[in-house]
């Protein structure tokens, strides 16, 4: 008689009796490692996670032993033996899906499960989904609708909620994660384990010791006001909110109130930086974006053990995780699988939000939807900047701000009240600027010094390109950073930053060179120079752009030159607003236009630009109808997707739903930078996405086309045919143009 398999390849094909035994073992592994959430679980729902979840694990392939799926395992096990081909056809023919089997064996052998336990079966290989309702309705010949139509009752019972926070469906929706999300981890390590992979450890614990002598006033401000639920820090650029963060942390978790920390950035580029910066001083850290693997990961090959460090970032299982924003406000909207299980992790974590753009309502509206979240789960979060108003009391509803250097918190300590008065820069105000050829003065008096040494911020790339072309022709070669390079380009310049005008550089002596920066160069970026240009943007991104200025210790008080750019005559405020189509031009938003209006030409110290963003936004005002309405789709997917997945599900590292939008930009598609082919598997076209793709958005890929700087390519992914815009004119040295007729750099054959 034959065994029963659990699956059909290998040498030694694994019994059903022995994976199960397996996925268990790794179940009460996964306990042992994350106590804490057993601990948290028991408080927020009465119930016992462990139990559960060895309970799921004990019967979660229960219907692998069904007739008529072990019949076509055995002989998808037969056509491996006669062929040494791996191919499930009889499985994917065999009309029965093994988990709902599962479902039903319990059911026939009156074996009572919680929904958490059934939903969990029911879920660890995706298909708990309105996409799949078709095989629950007519698998086995309808022999599973009954399971489905009791999922769906659960769903339409729960107050769906539009205007109002969905709490039922929250605490709902962890109780399920719990169990959900903890038998796919087991039943994913211990099919790996069955086939001979090396798993990297998840047994890692946050360790962070401070490595100075004594603390700063923004660390010890933090710790004494470590017992709050919520807190806002503000502090000056330099002042060491990082290490202020670790330190917080460090008593959120000793504490019993996390047993991880996840810092949150406004883009993927933010997220790297500060992932560097912070991996030297903590046990281990993940980062997790969309293009991590390239950030950070590939010097150490494409193995499964980098996948596995990736993978536990993503669902934010390291004892501290750099990420972005969008990565947890995409997490709430349950609209792919491992949604959940970021979910679950995020709430027993720590939550850092650092330099939330304040004069993007968009992206306020979603954290603040973010933070009624965490209320419910009583996650300690810290939100910090070096600009954040009082107005963001109001805002976030956190009355726990922090300032020890330019609030009352300072009048007691010398030392702070001195550090909030220091003039960090002298602001010289050039005035509407529309040809380079108007600051011609300013821009040669950085050649006139014996060694260049600047940092040029423009709002555009396309003014980016004037910088670089200006330089260029006084013989000069500029480092260009904007957002439109390939992932290996940003990691490539990223390092030349460093080199030119890094800390290093600058302790040696050996600091030189011009930078050209758009806004990915805002934050996070370690370098510095005595000398820079910006293009106006409102106070708070102002203040970010100065941070670059003079910053390390010893450098004299560097001076920026402010230019309002201008198009045609009129003031030119992109990104910094919004494109009236009719009219054929940018609205600039308030903060933008404000900003130029209180902006003086004096020295600034980091009090004077509190004050100044203080004045910017005076008050919360009610968000716009669209970022309302986005808000509300947020707690609509809330109410709806915590147990069945929608059938419109979201891809991998996509940021919006067909209703929702975790930032209001305008809409974007990848476009190649090398021929693709026809690729066998999804991973194998993903690495070369990451390798050789720039999302770009789309009017600039219609431009390109009608330039003949870009087409439309076909291709396969596993039997799916895709079409996507590819270019030849890539520059490793200029990025992708496709809006403009440009030839490519001769600087690009020596990259």
């Amino acid at each position: 008689m034959n065994r029963i398999l659990a699956k059909p390849f290998g040498r030694n094909p694994i019994t059903l009796e022995d994976h199960t035994q397996h996925v268990i073992d790794e179940a009460k592994t996964l306990l042992d490692t994350f106590p804490y959430w057993s601990v948290k679980y028991k408080r927020i729902t009465g119930t016992d996670l462990g139990g559960q979840l060895i309970n799921a694990a004990k019967y979660h392939d229960k219907g692998k032993a069904h007739d008529t799926w072990q019949r076509a395992c055995q002989k998808d096990r037969q056509f491996y033996l006669e062929t040494g081909k791996e191919q499930s056809k009889n499985l994917r023919n065999s009309g029965i899906r093994h988990e709902f089997a599962s479902l039903w064996w319990l059911d026939k052998q009156n074996i009572p499960i919680t929904l958490a336990e059934k939903a969990a079966i029911a879920a660890h290989h995706r298909k708990l989904s309105f996409k799949h309702q078709h095989r629950w309705e007519n698998d086995d010949n309808g022999a599973f609708i009954d399971f489905w139509e009791e999922f769906c009752r659960e769903v339409y019972n729960t107050d769906l909620l539009r205007q109002q926070l969905p709490k039922e469906a929250l605490l709902k929706r962890y109780q399920v994660a719990g169990v959900r999300s903890l038998l796919q981890l087991a039943d994913h390590r211990a099919s790996k384990r069955e086939a001979g992979i090396e798993l990297a450890p998840l047994n890692y614990s946050f360790d962070y010791e401070f490595k100075y002598a004594s603390k700063r006033p923004v660390q010890q401000a933090v710790l004494e006001h470590s017992d709050k639920q919520e807190i806002i820090l503000r502090a000056p650029t330099g002042s060491g909110k990082t290490d202020a963060a670790l330190l917080w942390a460090k008593e959120q978790i000793e504490n019993g109130f996390a047993d991880r920390l996840v810092i949150a950035m406004p883009t993927r580029f933010t997220s790297t930086s500060l992932d560097l910066d912070i991996s030297k001083d903590i046990s281990a850290t993940g980062l997790y974006h969309s293009s991590a693997w390239y950030a950070r990961y590939k010097k150490a090959g494409n193995n499964e053990g980098v996948k596995d460090i990736i993978e536990a970032a993503r669902l934010l299982l390291m004892p501290a995780t750099v990420t972005t924003i969008d990565h947890l406000l995409m997490a709430l909207t349950g609209t792919r699988e491992d949604h959940h299980s970021i979910f679950f992790s995020l709430m027993h974590s720590c939550v850092v939000i650092d330099e939330a753009d304040f004069y993007d309502e968009f992206i306020q509206a979603n954290i603040t939807k973010l933070l009624e979240v965490l209320r419910v789960f009583d996650i300690r979060v810290m939100i910090m900047s070096a600009t954040v108003p009082e107005s963001a009391k109001d805002l976030y509803g956190i009355q726990n701000v922090i300032d020890p250097y330019t609030s009352k918190q300072a009048k007691k300590n010398s030392k702070a009240r001195e550090e909030a008065n220091r003039k960090r820069c002298r602001i010289k105000i050039e005035g509407n600027i529309e040809n380079l050829e108007d600051i011609e003065g300013v821009l040669l008096s950085i050649l006139e010094e014996p060694i260049p040494r600047a940092i040029i911020y423009a709002n555009t790339v396309n003014r980016a390109l004037k910088y670089l072309d200006w330089f260029k022709g006084k013989g000069i070669s500029p480092i260009l950073y904007h957002s439109r390079f390939t992932e290996y380009d940003k990691k490539r310049i990223e390092g030349d930053l460093i080199d030119a005008l890094g800390k290093k550089a600058w302790e040696s002596n050996d600091a030189s060179g011009v930078a050209i920066l758009t806004q990915i160069g805002e934050m996070s970026l370690n370098i510095s120079a005595p000398f820079m240009i910006s293009d106006l943007c409102p106070m708070d991104r102002l203040t970010q752009r100065v941070g670059r200025l003079s910053r390390f210790e010893g450098m004299a008080t560097g001076d920026v030159h402010i230019i309002t750019p201008t198009k045609d005559g009129a003031v030119y405020s992109a990104p910094y607003g919004s494109f009236d189509r009719d009219e054929k031009n940018w609205v600039p938003a308030e903060a933008f236009v404000k900003t130029e209006e209180i902006l003086e030409e004096k020295a600034y110290s980091a009090q004077d630009f509190v004050d100044a963003v203080n004045y910017l936004y005076p008050e919360q005002k009610p968000f716009s109808d669209k970022a309302s309405l986005n808000k509300m789709a947020l707690n609509e997917h809330l109410s709806m997707n915590w147990l069945i997945l929608p059938k419109a599900e979201s891809k991998d590292d996509d940021f919006e739903t067909s209703e929702w939008l975790s930032r209001d930009i305008p809409p974007q598609r990848i476009v190649l930078t090398q021929k693709p082919y026809d690729f066998n598997t999804y991973g194998e076209y993903r690495d070369f996405e990451l390798e050789h793709g720039i999302s770009c958005p789309i009017w600039q890929i219609e431009k390109g086309k009608q330039l003949s700087r870009a087409q439309e390519i076909k291709f396969s992914v596993d039997d799916e045919e895709i079409t996507l815009p590819y270019t030849s004119i890539y520059s490793p040295t200029e990025g992708l143009i496709l809006n403009l007729k440009r030839e490519k750099p001769q600087e690009d054959s020596f990259v």
